[in-house]
Order: structure tokens, then C-alpha cells, then sequence
């Protein structure tokens, strides 16, 4: 499934709207010069029936009823096809095209010709309307006339009132079935069908174009000459087919519309959008967590490392974490060990590899490319000074994008664990917008603190010892499991009887989040 190819483009539905609004808009004001029109004809006798007009028969009624039937069933037609066109999703019409479908080929055409298709809809609605008001207005006055003629009256009445309010009553009466029956239902029939609309009456609207073709391109030469008259350039189409990144996240964050997108698709998509706006120091696993092997480190020591953290590179250090020496990668030596060169006691510099370095404000659009096109999937991230702030692996970067990626049963930790719809513990290194998120919460976020741990030593102003905590709003925050001044679970519990919380448990490696406030002394790395 293409979660863009279900997307419903805004850039069509703003078009849809522009157009809607100018046709409804051109509407009403075309009804109200009809009535203004009937009023000044109502005060003019000298503007009403005849004697000949009053006296035409059935038959030559029936048959101008037909033609006002007809009239109105054309200016629909123009309608119809033109919303249809507009609105129905670029998308899904090359889709249709790619698949063999013939009559999605004559919409294709007229979508990459947009200045035809309006030109060539317009000029079928002018007609029909000025068809209609000639045959209409005429047909409509003859009716109420013979109506009013009939009434239990005085015959001078009769005759003063079908001359004189004949035509304003057949003006409103054709305006009115002009708009609803021409105009309004039409547009909302081709607004709810646009697909199907649009592959019926794409061939035949096609042909009128082409029927229509020299008379078209005067009016558009005269158009665009006029408009250079009053120093107007020629608009620019492509319009029609750009679609920014600006409006596909508006797409995708709307919810309440029928964008096509699962929950799913859309926070995917939505994440790709802000990747580029995310910077290293957001996602990197910080300075605290990283687990880092001495230079002078033996194969032995590696193998303890990585049966006790489980990760396969590690960043090599000469006196300080300031001083990285390079990568040490477990796979690359799984070689030579089976050839029996290496023993516990071999050193590891030999496999050392050089380490790559980026600033902590990098962003992630930037990083992507460097690890891709790098052998070695892991970048240290320096601050300002040139010291160690964090690591960032490929597995970081899709994380961002797609979500933190399970591991095995045994290393995976619950994150939030609901003890009672009040009470809930919370991995104090889990962030605090995941924390909001989870918990439905209003926690504030600022850029001194990131995580939940992070928050309760900003707000105490100290790193708290297991039992100790604090109320914030409605809210009971204390600590129930700590190791020195690194904090590992905090108890979050609502003082109030709020109805219970929507709340979803999400497991997160304690490698993959970040710390930014927390106090701690221990290092921990990262997977490939």
C-alpha cells in the first residue's frame, strides 16, 4: 500500500475550495440581479406579455419546458465536469492511466491542460445560462400568466397581474432552478463522485474541447492580453501539479478528514517530516550511557563487555571518554578467532578502527547521509568544547523515523507499568513527551531536562534518594528505585479521582533514550 498514493492532495482541495467558494459566491450574485432585474421589470408594463405570448399553445409550451430541462441538464453537465476534474486526485488518475484505463486518459489530458478545461466548462455554462434566460424566462411567464388568468378574479385584474408579474415571478423561478438543479447539486454530487464523475464525462468533455478548440484559444489569447493590459504576467500552472512538503503534513495531520492514512502511516510520514528538524544531540545516547573500552583493552575484556551490555561496537578510549581513540567492532574479530590467531589475551588495538566525529547541533538529514555512505555505522558527537557528548548509531537514526525497534525478551523493559488507573511507574529515563504522551499528561518541556528523571532533579533542584519526591499539581512523583545518583524508576501517582487514563505500554531498550539533566556515573552503549 502507498500511503501517498491514498493521500487526498491538498493542493486539490484547495482548488476544490477556490472554486466552490467563486461559484457559489458568482451564484448568489447572479440571483441577485435576476431579482433586482424582475423588480425593474415589474415596474415597467410596457416590458410585460403580449396577447400573442399568453396565447401559445400546449404543444409549443411542452416543448420549450423541454428545452428548459435540457438547458439546465447542460449547464449541469459543465458542472459536474469541472468539479469533477478539479477535485478528483492526480494520484489515483495516473494510477487508473498506468493500469490501461482508457477514459482515465482523457481526464489525464485535461488535468495537464487545466487552463482548457475551465475555458471549455465555462464557455458551456456562459451558453447554457444565456440559452436559458432567451427560452426560459419567456417559457416560465406564459405558465404563471395562463396561472394567474385563472384565478376567481375581475378579468381587468387578472390581466394587471399577469403583465405585470409574469416575468419577475419567471426571472426567480428560472434563477432558482438554475442554481439548485445547474449549480449546487452538481457540484456536491461531483465533490462526493469525483472519480467516477470524472472517468464518465472525461471523454465527452474532451471531444467538446477539441470541437471547441479555435474559439477556446481566442478567448484565452484575448485573456491573457487583456491581463497584460493592466500589467498582469500570465499565472504560472504548474501550481496545479507542485505539492509542498508544507501541505503533505497538513495532510497527514488531519485526522478528522478521510486522508486514506492508518495511525500508523500517518505518524510514519509524519516522522520522516521532522527528521530533518531533529539535531544529534536529540537522539544521540548521551555521555552517561556509553559503555567505552579501554585502548590497552584485551580480547577477553571485549567478550565481558559484550556478554554483560550485549552490543557489538564500542568506542575505544585513551585516559577519558574526551578521548576517543576509535571503534572497536566484536564481528570483525569473529574471523580471525576461528582461525585460531587471537586468544584471550590479545590485545584489540590492531582492529581499532578510526573514529567520525559531528557537532551536536548536526542534523539528522545530514547525519544520514554520512553513516550511509560510511563503513563504520557509528559517529561520536562532540559540544562546543571538543569533549564527548553521546554516540549515534544507524539504528538510532531509523529509530527516529520508524520507532525504537525491539530486542530480545530478556533485555526488553517495560516503560510504564499501570498499577492502578491512579498509580503508574515509569522508567525515569524514558522522555518526558513520551511521558505526556503515554499518560495524557501536561508536563512542561523545556531545554533543560528531557527525560522524566530529568524533571523531577530540575524541579527538586537535587538528585533525590529513593522515597524522596515531590507534588506537582495533581500529580505525586517519588522515587522507588535509584543506584547512586542514577535514577531507574519513578512512581507517578494522581492525588485526585479523574476518570481513569487512556494509557498505552510501550517497551523501550534503556539504551535507546536519552539523559540530559539526570545525574550519573554509568555508561552504557549501543547495538549496530
Amino acid at each position: 500500500m502507498n500511503p501517498l498514493g491514498d493521500c487526498s492532495i491538498r493542493r486539490s482541495n484547495d482548488r476544490r475550495t477556490v472554486v466552490a467558494s467563486s461559484s457559489i459566491w458568482v451564484s448568489i450574485g447572479y440571483y441577485l440581479f435576476l431579482v433586482a432585474l424582475a423588480w425593474a421589470l415589474a415596474a415597467a408594463p410596457a416590458w410585460s406579455l403580449s396577447d400573442a405570448d399568453v396565447a401559445l399553445t400546449v404543444r409549443s409550451i411542452t416543448s420549450r419546458l423541454l428545452s428548459v430541462m435540457g438547458l439546465i441538464a447542460i449547464n449541469a453537465f459543465f458542472v459536474t465536469a469541472e468539479f469533477a476534474m478539479v477535485s478528483v486526485r492526480r494520484s489515483r488518475i495516473n494510477q487508473l492511466v498506468d493500469a490501461g484505463d482508457i477514459p482515465a486518459k482523457t481526464v489525464q489530458a485535461l488535468q495537464r491542460d487545466i487552463d482548457r478545461l475551465l475555458s471549455t466548462t465555462q464557455l458551456g455554462i456562459t451558453l447554457s445560462s444565456l440559452a436559458l434566460g432567451w427560452i426560459g424566462e419567456r417559457t416560465m411567464a406564459v405558465l404563471i400568466a395562463a396561472i394567474l388568468t385563472a384565478l376567481p378574479l375581475s378579468e381587468v385584474t387578472r390581466q394587471v397581474l399577469a403583465h405585470t408579474f409574469a416575468i419577475p415571478i419567471a426571472f426567480i423561478a428560472i434563477a432558482y432552478l438554475q442554481i439548485v438543479l445547474g449549480e449546487l447539486c452538481p457540484k456536491s454530487v461531483a465533490l462526493r463522485y469525483a472519480e467516477q464523475l470524472a472517468r464518465l464525462l472525461g471523454p465527452p468533455s474532451l471531444a467538446i474541447a477539441q470541437f471547441f478548440n479555435p474559439f477556446l484559444w481566442i478567448l484565452n489569447q484575448s485573456t491573457r492580453m487583456l491581463l497584460r493590459l493592466v500589467g498582469i504576467r500570465d499565472v504560472d500552472r504548474s501550481w496545479y501539479s507542485r505539492v509542498t512538503p508544507e501541505e503533505l503534513q497538513r495532510i497527514i495531520a488531519l485526522e478528522g478528514e478521510s486522508t486514506g492514512l492508518e495511525a500508523e502511516e500517518r505518524e510514519l510520514l509524519s516522522n520522516i517530516f521532522e527528521f530533518g528538524d531533529v539535531s544529534a544531540d536529540e537522539v544521540m545516547v548521551p555521555r552517561t550511557q556509553i559503555t567505552a573500552l579501554s585502548s590497552d583493552a584485551t580480547f577477553g575484556q571485549l567478550l565481558e563487555e559484550v556478554a554483560q551490555s550485549g552490543h557489538s561496537r564500542y568506542p575505544v578510549i585513551g585516559e577519558s571518554l574526551d578521548d576517543v581513540r576509535g571503534i572497536i567492532h566484536f564481528k570483525e574479530l569473529a574471523e580471525p578467532l576461528s582461525r585460531g590467531e587471537i586468544s584471550l589475551d590479545t590485545p584489540i588495538q590492531p582492529w581499532v578502527r578510526p573514529a567520525r566525529f559531528v557537532p551536536e547541533y548536526t542534523p539528522l538529514s545530514e547525519l544520514l547521509p554520512t553513516l550511509q555512505r560510511s563503513t563504520q555505522p557509528m559517529v561520536m558527537v562532540v559540544d562546543e568544547f571538543g569533549g564527548t557528548a553521546g554516540l549515534i548509531t544507524m539504528q538510532d537514526l531509523i529509530a527516529e523515523i520508524i520507532g525504537d525497534i525491539a530486542e530480545d525478551e530478556d533485555t526488553e523493559e517495560v516503560s510504564v507499568q499501570t498499577i492502578d488507573y491512579r498509580t503508574f511507574i515509569v522508567q525515569a529515563q524514558l522522555h518526558l513527551e513520551e511521558v505526556n504522551e503515554v499518560l495524557n499528561l501536561q508536563l512542561p518541556l523545556i531545554d533543560d531536562y528531557q527525560t522524566l528523571g530529568g524533571f523531577l532533579i530540575y524541579q527538586m533542584q537535587k538528585i533525590p534518594k529513593i522515597g524522596e519526591g515531590l507534588n506537582y499539581d495533581d500529580l505525586e512523583f517519588k522515587v522507588i528505585s535509584a543506584a547512586g545518583p542514577r535514577l531507574h524508576q519513578i512512581q507517578i501517582q494522581r492525588r485526585d479521582t479523574t476518570p481513569p487514563l487512556q494509557t498505552q505500554t510501550i517497551e523501550t531498550p534503556p539504551s535507546q533514550t536519552s539523559l540530559d539533566f539526570d545525574a550519573s556515573i554509568d555508561l552504557a552503549g549501543d547495538d549496530e
